[in-house]
């Protein structure tokens, strides 16, 4: 279902980035805010460039998207790993629960083993209790939890 994307989904791709943009912000009004490009054309075009973003497709029209990034991870006391990292998966809106995001990951799943990763790694926000649930179904697990205080 995935494709890479190109310069002409854009506008596309960033009308779903504020979908999902305008989530976090009611999640966390003190980090976030509305924004009209969260995902700006000039990081976008990077990410093509890269070959790290992908679109979904359904009769020409964009009705998805991901960000990828490829980690190696690491160190004194850990072993050595390459990790895809999903840096942002999104589904229209109007068309969430029809298999859409399913199928992109599965795909994302052909892309980390193509890729030669070994694992797949996500961040969520606790308030998504509908992605969480998504992700757990596709075998996801918690492994961390971060934490923050305001001072």
């Amino acid at each position: 279902m995935l494709e890479l994307a190109r310069e002409s989904d854009w506008e596309d791709v960033n009308r779903l980035s504020v979908q999902i943009h305008d989530l976090h912000a009611a999640w966390r009004p003190d980090i976030y805010y509305h924004h009209d490009a969260p995902y700006p054309k000039e990081v976008f075009l990077r990410d093509i460039q890269n070959r790290m973003v992908y679109v979904a497709k359904l009769g020409g029209v964009v009705v998805g998207y991901t960000v990828l990034a490829i980690l190696r991870k690491g160190g004194p006391g850990t072993h050595e790993k390459k990790c895809l990292r999903l840096d942002s998966i999104c589904v229209e809106e109007l068309l969430r629960g029809q298999g859409i995001g399913k199928a992109m990951m599965e795909d994302v799943l052909a892309l980390a083993s193509a890729f030669g990763c070994t694992e797949l790694i996500l961040g969520v926000h606790p308030e998504n209790e509908d992605a969480l649930s998504f992700y757990q179904k596709c075998g996801f697990q918690i492994r961390t939890i971060n934490m923050d205080r305001k001072l």
